[in-house]
């Protein structure tokens, strides 16, 4: 039989409150609405007797927030989850919920029924898959285990020193694991989640312990135990694992945290390196090895944009200038993987947020942006890379435009300097990979942002601007076709001809011995 999990609201609104009592089938869909509060003080002094699994609360609330709370019963109640109600100028709020603890929060423009149910299930799912994936009979071994999990959940534990050391017996601690997030079906992430496993069993390495930590709805961890002098072959062994699986699922990523002595430390390193690295995925969707000793450079200082400053940009009707402004420093913030998610998509609302209000005070027919900004919002919320919430966020620029009808060619500068760029070095072995080095973008990233702004991908453009060079070299020049091939950035003259002869409809030599000059 499905368990029922109670479910406390606390709102101040009323209306609120009824309306989530209402939104769901509750009981239907394994729930009950156990009880409801208007403010933190109350919702308190109902703990002990109702007992909830999980508490909805919103943020701003007389007496006492939903921030206080939060604190509160993380402290006093560990096992019950909180999922918090905000709004994105609620931002500050709702961080400082998350460093204590919150399991996930909503947006109350998405207090929808479908989207409502997912984030409980999400949360069950989790709560249901926090105790250890593999106990044990042994006593000694249950022991070990819950020790560890106290300590990633930040308590205490206190093991003795002998029992440590007869089950730890090296120096060098560190977690491995990969975040499956991206995997829809559970069945496929437990599939995943045990090649791993079986990978890691293969392993022919001496001196080193690994002990599978837990398995829940987003990740799969192991606490490595290893001698030092034996570490670079363990990181060299784990390489060649993920190389050898990582194709099989597309978009996950595998973690290794920093490395530490001290077997105390262990929830410091979980919480506050391991799981760092997980959300730099977020800004890192190419790297599927994510490893601490091993990040990529962080961009210079970037100056905060003043929000303020593009809306009167706006009202002067300087609208590609406050666009493109926007987009170049969103770029720039997305270069640095350090940055709060929550933050840098709650930046990407508040700016369509902004523009629509403002626009709508200038009178601009835009109803239609009225009724869809929510759904910008719900695709920004739910990107899972930056790349994918800037674009979500480009394309409510371009509906923008059409609205006041603006027209441009571009809404972002880095596609004229990419041309340029293309132009003065397409003589070198230029790669998208390299070009996307050459501007901080991530490759794939580059790759449809560079199609969706210029009407052709990157290839076909760099095949575009060599052959009309070559057709110069041709017209002008006496050069054989083997020089000519390799002066406009072809090392192989079979392939430029192929190249060539794709595009103009004649190989280089007949294009050369023509009548009439090609236009």
């Amino acid at each position: 039989m499905k368990p029922i999990f109670k479910i406390m609201i606390v709102d101040d609104e009323m209306l609120v409150r009824q309306g989530i009592k209402h939104l769901l089938d509750w009981e239907q869909e394994g729930y009950r609405i156990v009880g409801e509060a208007s403010n933190g003080v109350e919702a308190l002094s109902m703990m002990d007797e109702l007992n909830p699994h999980i508490i909805i609360t919103d943020i701003v609330m007389p007496m006492m927030g939903g921030e206080k709370l939060v604190k509160i019963v993380k402290e006093k109640y560990p096992h019950i989850e909180v999922i918090v109600l905000s709004s994105f100028s609620e931002y500050d709020y709702v961080r400082s919920t998350f460093q204590s603890g919150v399991a996930d929060y909503i947006l109350k423009p998405k207090l929808e029924a479908d989207y409502l149910l997912s984030i409980l299930n999400k949360t069950t799912a989790k709560m249901a898959g926090m105790k250890m994936s593999d106990p044990g009979a042994d006593p000694e071994e249950k022991q070990l285990l819950s020790a560890i999990e106290k300590l990633m959940t930040g308590y205490e534990s206190v093991l003795e020193p002998a029992f440590l050391h007869s089950k730890f017996l090296h120096e060098k601690f560190a977690f491995f694991g990969a975040d499956i997030k991206h995997i829809k079906d559970s069945g496929d992430k437990l599939t995943f989640a045990n090649e791993i496993e079986r990978g890691i069993q293969k392993l022919a390495l001496d001196d080193v312990v690994f002990i599978r930590l837990k398995f829940v709805n987003d990740s799969v961890i192991y606490l490595l135990n290893v001698n030092p002098e034996h570490w670079d072959e363990l990181m060299i062994e784990l390489r060649n694992l993920i190389s050898e699986i990582e194709h099989r699922v597309r978009e996950t990523h595998f973690i290794i945290s920093q490395s530490f002595a001290d077997f105390e430390r262990l929830g410091e390193i979980y919480r506050d390196n391991y799981l760092k690295l997980t959300r730099y995925s977020f800004y890192l969707p190419e790297r599927s090895l994510i490893e601490n000793d091993h990040l990529p450079g962080l961009p210079g200082a970037c100056q905060e944009i003043d929000m303020g400053e593009l809306m009167d940009q706006l009202r002067r009707k300087q609208f590609q200038k406050a666009f493109t402004e926007f987009l170049e420093y969103v770029h720039l913030r997305s270069m640095d993987y350090r940055i709060d998610i929550f933050e840098f998509k709650s930046l990407l609302g508040n700016f369509i947020f902004n523009v629509a209000t403002t626009l709508g005070k200038m009178k601009f027919e835009i109803g239609g942006l009225e009724e869809t900004k929510y759904d910008y919002f719900r695709k920004i919320d739910e990107a899972m890379y930056a790349s994918d919430a800037i674009a979500v966020t480009e394309a409510f620029i371009r509906e923008v435009e059409r609205s006041i009808g603006e027209k441009t060619s571009s809404v972002n500068p880095n596609m004229t300097k990419l041309l340029e760029y293309i132009q003065n070095h397409y003589a070198d072995p230029i790669t998208l990979t390299g070009v996307a080095r050459q501007f901080h973008f991530n490759a794939s990233y580059l790759s449809s942002y560079f199609t969706a702004h210029n009407g052709e991908g990157f290839s076909e453009y760099l095949n575009k601007v060599r052959v009309e060079k070559a057709m110069e070299l041709l017209e002008i020049t006496e050069k054989s076709i083997s020089d000519i091939s390799a002066s406009v950035g072809y090392s192989d003259q079979s392939y430029f001809t192929k190249v060539f002869k794709k595009q103009t409809g004649i190989s280089p030599s007949r294009y050369r011995r023509r009548d009439v000059v090609q236009p």
